[in-house]
C-alpha cells in the first residue's frame, strides 16, 4: 500500500484535491478533474520520485488511480 499512499500524496499536490477524493477507482480526469497540465506535472513527479520513465500519455491511458499504481509498480519492477 506504500506506493498507493505516495502516489495519492502526489495527486493531492498536483491536482489540488481533497485526500478523501483520491480513491482507487477515481478517474484522474473525470473524477479528480486533472487537466492536461496537472497530468503532465504528475507524470514528472512520479518519474522523478521513482526514477522511472513515465510520460503524461501513460497516465491518460489508465482508467483510475489503482491502475496508475499498477503501472508505476510494473515500471519499478521492470527497472530492477
Amino acid at each position: 500500500m506504500e506506493t498507493f499512499d505516495e502516489i495519492k500524496k502526489m495527486i493531492i499536490n498536483q491536482f489540488a484535491v481533497y485526500k478523501e477524493a483520491v480513491v482507487g477507482d477515481a478517474h484522474l480526469q473525470d473524477d479528480l478533474e486533472g487537466d492536461s497540465m496537472a497530468v503532465m506535472r504528475l507524470a514528472e513527479a512520479i518519474a522523478t520520485h521513482y526514477k522511472i520513465e513515465i510520460i503524461a500519455e501513460d497516465l491518460l491511458e489508465v482508467a483510475n488511480v489503482s491502475e496508475l499504481v499498477e503501472l508505476v509498480e510494473s515500471k519499478i519492477a521492470s527497472k530492477s
